[in-house]
Order: C-alpha cells, then sequence, then structure tokens
C-alpha cells in the first residue's frame, strides 16, 4: 500500500479515523503512525488499515510554474507533431488526433512524474 503523510485512513479493528502521521521501524516489521482526534498517535501494522481518502497539498507557484511550463512544451510538441503528419498526407482528423494525443501524453506524463505527491510503500 502507498500512503503518503495526511492520507485519511480507517482502522480495521475499531473503525477509528485518522490522518497518517508517519511511518515508524518496529521490531515485528514496519508501523504506520496514525494521528486521531486529540492530537494522539497511534501504531498500527499496514494491513489494518484502509485508506479512506488522499491528501492533496495546494498548489504552489513553483507547481503551478512547473505545470504551465509542462502545458507549453505539451502544445510545442502537438504543432511539431501535427505539421510532420499534415505534411505526410494525412487528413484533417488523424492531425487533431496526433496533436491531441502529444499533448495529453507529455503534458499528463511531465506534470504526474514531476508534480505528484511522494508516497511511501508500507
Amino acid at each position: 500500500m502507498l500512503l503518503a503523510i495526511g492520507d485519511v485512513v480507517r482502522v480495521r479493528s475499531d473503525k477509528a479515523l485518522g490522518t497518517v502521521a508517519g511511518v515508524a521501524a518496529h521490531h515485528s516489521g514496519n508501523v504506520v503512525d496514525v494521528q486521531l482526534n486529540g492530537n494522539t498517535l497511534r501504531p498500527v501494522h499496514p494491513a489494518d488499515i484502509e485508506l479512506v481518502a488522499r491528501a492533496t497539498k495546494p498548489m504552489t507557484t513553483g507547481r503551478a510554474l512547473a505545470t504551465l511550463l509542462f502545458l507549453v512544451l505539451g502544445i510545442a510538441a502537438a504543432v511539431v507533431n501535427g505539421h510532420y503528419v499534415r505534411d505526410l498526407g494525412a487528413s484533417w482528423a488523424l492531425t487533431v488526433f496526433v496533436a491531441f494525443t502529444s499533448v495529453t501524453s507529455l503534458a499528463g506524463g511531465l506534470v504526474n512524474v514531476f508534480n505528484r505527491p511522494r508516497r511511501v510503500r508500507v
């Protein structure tokens, strides 16, 4: 299971809700520190946890600029690929399809690789 700090989880044994505060090494294996109501920390084995919601961080200026840069790179690749495919004699539908898939694959891939939240396998 991949968890990030701030993810909302439920402990299966007593249905207690909490947020992930960290991961600690224990002699019986890794345990996840869950912050419950009242700022109490409770170590729980990863098998006893079910994920309820993922934590999201607010967009910072750096992440916004990186996303804009990735979008500009995707549009540039779409223009180049669309122009090249059109010069080869493709129809307008194929040209639009190639341009659209170029934007979504390049920009979406770069955003997912560089702007995703960091997860820890437990």
